[in-house]
């Protein structure tokens, strides 16, 4: 183009191609700086062994924080040593300086510390301790046994120096009156190898304990002294026995202990000798040296050796200085030994141990000197108790209230009559129980029982060798000093008691005479003192002494002591024979029942006397194996039982006198009660009532409602279910147990078989279960099937079996219409009973429902 100016155009000097090239650059230097600062560094730490050391799996650790691994194991130069060569992370360098401490850590168990238990997951590991920061940085280190010394302690660390360190180790606890408060944390040989130096540390809540002037001691293991004084046996804590341990005093008026100081380390408590000294006036007591001192079963101290002097011996002890302020001037020393007597073993604990001395403490000003008595002193009151006799009784036998001691038996004697006397302790605290208080004696075991209940009391068995007394307050009177023989005649005795005389009627005087004993409980309560006849009776009186006289009442039932009580029935055969004068003289025993009332008259035995009865009357066509004595019972319990079997005045029916006790009576002895005969059935279809054959038969009763009734048929098998009455020309082989069978499967059975008034035809009353009750219709059929059915021709022949049973004992079937089945039938309708099945009924297959 003419006359057109040239564009000028500047180009840049450095294309934007280039800018990829450079971003590379850039990344790759980034890279190996990473590298570089990832690659850490390798260093050296010989280790006398290398189990449990793994090369690219074992880490090095800080604060539980990985910071290397190991790389190789080799051979130290010096091939005495394992050198393992680990790599450390670049980040961690800086921790790797001299005095670096390394050591394996691994599964650790043992009685005072389980330890590394996270490296059965993680497997082992190297720990890292870091030296100190001043310290130059270095690359080859020796490994440690374990953890230094202090290592990550939290506390006050001190040492302790002794001659030799016995058994105890690291990990051994330290105690403070039995608390733990820290523990051994390193054992090392002092300076020399002269003495053996225990580093421990005291948790921080614990610090102030240790004092400048405390005193350690060594409680490890069991410590005995075995002696003619006896067994002196000094023991810690179960882990102090197994593992060792160390115990410690605080000075209440010491300074605080420095960090870091050394303190002597003293076999036991008795080298330590910690504690306040105070002498002891001992008489002729055989105390030794060593003996302990006990306070509510701790020792608190121990008896000095034990020095002569012109004025016989001087005894003192060392208490222990936090147990020195119960030496007061009203503290009381005791002497505790083993004592053997009837009542049993009295400080049974002293029998290995040794004798002991037991410190009494009571609140009062301190006292240098304390006297050493025998037995305790206490405080109290004494009573002189009248009894019958003193057998069963012994010195030293306790006095009980609640089954809690409250005295003692301290003298038995006869005063100058011959009169037998018992002194008895109370102590101090329990004297307002004086007040009402009767006393009676304790027997092991004593049972009450009549109808309202049984009462079982039991004495402790502190009473049963030694015999004792038993307290008891009554709710009006004063105490009466007597020991009366049981609770009950304690309760109603009186001191102005007199003898009473009661008379008794009786049909006859068989075995009663004048002078014939009356006994309560087995104990002589009087006797007889006239016999007169009177209105066709005998009349009987009767001398009740003055201790009985209070339990003779209203209520109060008398029956001969039989010499031999001899019951026979089908129950089995009890025989009892009384003691020797009984079987002599005879004998009249009483006791009272508070659900009945004494009528005056003479019991040919305890079991009428006591019996609260109902009687009644069972009638049965036959005896079917009853007899005096079979039980009456009620879903297993016995509620009564039979009296006696007699056929009536015309001979038609067997009549069962019989009897219910009088609780359950108002339930079965009214309309609507049923009693059913039970025993052994055996058959096909089962066993029932197995235990009868042993036990004899019994009747099941079942309750009833509506109106009184004392008269009852017996039935001889339970009438439940729909009850039917099937008509046949003849039994053909059907008996009672016979199976009712519906589709093969018994629904019931026969439970009657009879002829007809008339002769003409066998009745046979069949009972229906009740869940089966509805699959009978009015136009049910119902057939034959005992036996074997055969047909048989000259084509052939076919041999039917309705069921196993039904061929040995008979049996019927029925079956219902599927169509026009009838209305549902009630118990006592009739059905005429088939000799066999039509084919029409063997087809139906109806479906019936409740």
């Amino acid at each position: 183009m003419v006359g057109a100016e040239p564009v000028i155009k500047k180009h840049r000097w450095l294309s934007p191609v280039w800018l990829l090239p450079l971003i590379a650059l850039l990344l790759a230097a980034g890279f190996l700086y990473q590298q570089y600062q990832n690659s850490g560094e390798q260093i050296r730490i010989n280790f006398e062994q290398g189990n449990g050391i793994l090369p690219g799996k074992t880490q090095l650790r800080y604060q539980g924080v990985a910071i290397g691994v190991v790389q190789d194991l080799a051979l130290a130069e010096d091939g005495r040593k394992i050198a393992v060569l680990a790599k450390v992370d670049s980040r961690a360098r800086a921790l790797m300086r001299k005095g670096t401490g390394f050591w394996l850590v691994s599964p650790k168990a043992s009685l005072t510390e389980i330890s590394g238990l996270d490296t059965l997951v993680s497997g082992n590991y190297i720990n890292v301790q870091p030296g100190r920061e001043s310290n130059p940085v270095a690359n080859e280190f020796d490994a440690l046994d374990g953890p230094p010394p202090g290592y990550q302690a939290q506390g006050r660390t001190l040492h302790l120096s002794a001659d030799s360190l016995g058994s105890v180790g690291i990990g051994a606890k330290l105690y403070f009156r039995g608390l733990e408060v820290g523990s051994v944390i390193n054992t090392r040989l002092g300076e020399e190898d002269k003495q053996v130096l225990l580093d421990i540390v005291i948790e921080p809540r614990f610090e102030h304990l240790v004092k400048a002037d405390t005193r350690f001691w060594n409680i490890s293991g069991i410590k005995g002294n075995f002696s003619l004084a006896g067994v002196s046996v000094e023991a810690g804590s179960l882990a102090s026995i197994l593992s060792g341990g160390i115990a410690f005093d605080s000075p209440a008026e010491s300074p605080v202990a420095e960090r870091g100081a050394t303190f002597v380390l003293y076999k036991g408590l008795a080298e330590a000798a910690r504690g306040e000294r105070v002498r002891l006036q001992v008489g002729d007591l055989p105390v030794k040296e060593g003996m302990p001192i006990l306070y509510e079963g701790i020792e608190i101290g121990r008896l000095d050796p034990i020095r002569l002097t012109d004025k016989g011996r001087e005894v003192s002890a060392l208490i222990s200085p936090e147990q020195a302020f119960r030496i007061t001037r009203n503290s009381r020393l005791v002497w505790e030994s083993v004592k053997l007597s009837l009542a049993g073993i009295e400080h049974g604990d002293r029998l290995l141990a040794g004798p002991a001395i037991r410190l009494d403490y009571v609140a009062g000003p301190r006292a240098e000197t304390l006297i050493l008595s025998a037995q305790a002193e206490t405080k109290g009151r004494e009573l002189t108790l009248a009894t019958e006799d003193l057998a069963g009784l012994s010195e030293g036998a306790p006095v009980w209230y609640k089954g809690l001691q409250v005295g003692s038996i301290r003298a038995l004697s006869l005063d100058a009559g011959g009169n037998a006397k018992v002194r008895v302790f109370i102590e101090k605290t329990h004297g307002a129980l004086l007040e009402r208080a009767r006393f009676y004696r304790a027997t092991p075991l004593q049972i009450q029982a009549d109808l309202s209940g049984i009462k079982v009391e039991t004495s402790p068995a502190a009473s049963w060798l030694a015999g004792g007394i038993k307290l008891v307050q009554a709710r009006q009177g004063g105490r009466i000093d007597r020991l009366y023989p049981d609770e009950q005649l304690a309760l109603l005795g009186s001191a102005k008691a007199v003898a009473k005389t009661w008379w008794l009627r009786a049909s006859q005087a068989d075995g009663i005479a004048i002078g014939t004993p009356v006994f309560y409980l087995g104990l002589q309560a009087g006797k007889v003192t006239q016999l007169v006849v009177k209105g066709g009776e005998v009349r009987i009186a009767l001398e009740i002494d003055a201790v009985y006289a209070p339990l003779v009442g209203s209520q109060t039932q008398f029956w001969k002591k039989a010499a031999i009580d001899t019951h026979v029935g089908l129950d089995g055969v009890r025989i009892k024979a009384g003691n020797l004068a009984t079987l002599l003289r005879g004998g009249i025993e009483f006791d009272n029942s508070p659900t009945s009332q004494g009528n005056g008259k003479l019991f040919d035995d305890r079991e009428q006397a006591q019996a609260m009865v109902r009687p009644f009357t069972l009638v049965a066509s036959r005896n079917p194996g009853l007899g005096e004595g079979s039980a009456i019972r009620y879903r297993g319990v016995t509620i009564g039982k039979v009296k006696g079997v007699a056929l009536d005045p015309a001979m038609g029916q067997v009549i069962f006198l019989a009897e219910l006790e009088a609780r359950y009576a108002d339930r079965f002895l009214q309309s609507g009660a049923s009693f059913t005969l039970v025993q052994a059935k055996l058959g096909f279809a089962g066993v029932t009532h197995l235990d009868t054959l042993v036990k004899g038969a019994f009747i099941e009763a079942t309750p009833g409602q509506g109106a009184g009734k004392t008269r009852f048929p017996l039935h001889e098998s339970p009438h439940s279910g729909l009850m039917l009455t099937l008509k046949s020309p003849a039994l053909n082989g059907l008996a009672v147990g016979s199976p009712l069978l519906f589709r093969k499967m018994v629904v019931g059975s026969v439970s009657q078989v009879a002829l007809a008034p008339d002769g003409s035809e066998v009745q046979i009353q069949v009972q229906v279960e009740p869940d089966y009750a509805y699959l009978v219709r009015a136009n049910s059929r119902f057939w034959n099937v005992s036996g074997v059915k055969a047909d048989i021709g000259l084509t052939g022949g076919t041999i039917q079996v309705e069921t196993l049973q039904s061929l040995v004992a008979g049996g019927i079937a029925f079956t219902t219409p599927e169509q026009n089945t009838g209305a549902r039938v009630r118990s006592g309708q009739s059905f005429p009973l088939h000799e066999k099945a039509d084919e029409e009924w063997l087809g139906w297959s109806p479906r019936l429902t409740h």
